[in-house]
């Protein structure tokens, strides 16, 4: 989906420029080979057959400990396949218009692209970085939908921020990562043309004119002379005009593929001084194609003016990181171990510098003093303000989403269920990439609608009136809450197919929070 709406664009979408801006895509349909996980389908087909291994004869089952035996003789395998490139990356664009199903769906295809990128950038030293680039760059794309509540404006702007601002910032965060004792020039972050800034870098630090490497490239045609070619006279010697075309396609915004432009100028590596590696080189001639990638996305957009100066500082990279601040304060929560204990510090400034940027995008619904990040709402407890009460009544132009989220709760108050569940869905259906922090006290009341009716209907022995109205409403919900990171995951043990929930914490709350609420529908005389 493009961001000319007043939603933000899909995961689905957002994942399409990233695999653009790496590059990934060429003109060849190549078999690759990938080791592929077990699918949730096929786990969860294994673990019913285990169940049934260890059922007794008066319909009991056994010991947990019966249940993990059997469930490691059955769990499925990891299975190779092969696929062509191009099979993917029609994936991908089916996906850039229809948006992920599921978390699991976004698991498998994230399988997949690590390993397209893999193949594709190991003989050049810069597979990590494209690898790094794809999982950060994604993880950063969910905290930003998680944490912005949208207005009714379009969300053109505050795209372009991200892309322009984030991820260049993100590319500039994994070179340091990768380059701790980087001697390169830092001129080339301020670039507007980040390729032709590396070009015009490169050339200075090797002393070679692009003239000069224009002309080596003419050499070549003659033979492969390799790095024999620079010992020849160049004296007038005649400009490869393929060599020239590349360079001057590096001031224009049009996407740039590795294949074309680094041969263009990898024979300066030749020049390089000691304190320069040649994969280092590559590695920042590949975060210059990405940051160049990254600017004609954003331009294809339309006009953009960012909000502060189109630069990066030392202390804005150094006090950045691959993990979104969010993710590494909820690791932090969760007792994980985290390994630098100046990130650990550095976390919660960030996370709220983070919230900060946000709530100043003109794209905002402007809450800036009232409304919570998520964290807060979560282990806070701060969701409860907004499940009751009248908060809404101070936004002026309210999105359709949160107008129809009202409309249900008064059905609700009223005692009217069918008209509650139409807004509930409605809701849901307007709320995606839209809704930010508050779609947490948003998803905790309809997991609490559908539970109380769950529960309703059973104790009448009228399940499938839930599974034929309200079930749909409840999957749905929770499908988007865990492809973009509101609730846990949950991936299984491929070995014993039992669930190993990461960020326990959160999730109990959440439970905790949503049967609580649900009990008092429930004990709710208008809903009973």
């Amino acid at each position: 989906m493009l961001p000319t709406t007043n939603q933000l664009p899909t995961l689905g979408y957002v994942h399409k420029v990233v695999c653009d801006c790496l590059g990934l895509w060429n003109s060849d349909n190549e078999d690759v080979t990938f080791h592929v996980a077990a699918t949730e389908k096929d786990q969860r087909a294994a673990l019913r057959q285990a169940f049934e291994a260890i059922k007794k004869e008066d319909g009991g089952y056994g010991t947990l400990e019966e249940l993990i035996s059997v469930t490691t003789q059955f769990a499925p395998k990891e299975t190779q396949e092969v696929k062509k490139s191009r099979t993917i990356q029609s994936y991908v664009n089916h996906l850039s218009k229809t948006d992920f199903e599921s978390v699991d769906e976004y698991r498998e295809l994230h399988q997949y692209i690590t390993v397209l990128l893999s193949e594709r950038y190991s003989r050049w030293g810069i597979a990590e970085l494209a690898v790094n680039f794809y999982i950060s760059a994604l993880a950063h794309y969910r905290e930003f939908v998680r944490e912005f509540a949208c207005n009714t404006q379009s969300q053109k702007h505050s795209y372009q921020y991200f892309v322009s601002q984030d991820l260049r910032l993100l590319t500039n965060v994994l070179t340091r990562e990768l380059l701790p004792d980087d001697t390169w020039p830092d001129s080339v972050r301020d670039e507007p043309w980040p390729m032709r800034g590396f070009a015009d870098i490169a050339s200075q630090i090797t002393g070679i004119s692009l003239h000069k490497l224009h002309q080596y490239h003419q050499f070549q045609l003659e033979g492969s002379l390799n790095e024999q070619a620079w010992t020849r006279d160049f004296t007038s010697q005649q400009v490869n005009t393929r060599s020239k075309q590349v360079i001057d396609r590096l001031r224009k915004h049009n996407r740039m593929k590795w294949e074309t432009f680094y041969p263009t100028l990898q024979p300066l590596t030749y020049h390089l001084p000691k304190a320069i590696s040649e994969k280092a080189f590559a590695i920042h001639a590949f975060a210059a194609m990405i940051a160049h990638n990254l600017k004609a996305n954003v331009a294809a957009c339309g006009p953009f003016e960012p909000s502060a100066p189109d630069s990066f500082t030392h202390s804005q990279i150094e006090n950045s990181h691959s993990i979104p601040s969010s993710n590494l304060l909820e690791l932090l929560f969760n007792d994980y171990p985290i390994g630098d204990e100046v990130f650990v510090q550095q976390a919660p400034n960030r996370y709220q510098a983070l919230l900060d940027r946000i709530r100043s995008l003109p794209g905002s619904l402007k809450l800036a003093a009232n409304l919570p990040g998520c964290l807060d709402l979560v282990y806070k407890l701060e969701h409860k303000q907004f499940i009751d009460g009248a908060w809404h009544a101070s936004i002026e132009n309210s999105p359709n989403w949160l107008n129809e989220w009202i409309q249900a709760r008064v059905a609700l108050l009223a005692g009217d269920v069918q008209l509650a569940l139409t807004h509930f869905k409605q809701a849901l259906e307007q709320a995606m990439y839209v809704a930010g922090p508050l779609f947490i006290p948003f998803y905790i009341q309809v997991c609490a609608f559908c539970k109380s009716q769950y529960r309703l209907q059973s104790a009448r022995n009228e399940e499938e009136i839930f599974e034929r109205f309200y079930e749909s409403l409840g999957s749905s919900a929770a499908n988007y809450a865990q492809l973009i990171g509101y609730t846990t995951q949950h991936p299984r043990d491929p070995k014993t197919l039992m669930p190993r929930p990461t960020l326990p914490l959160k999730f109990r709350l959440i439970i905790k929070e949503t049967d609580a609420l649900a009990k008092i529908w429930l004990e709710s005389p208008q809903l009973s």
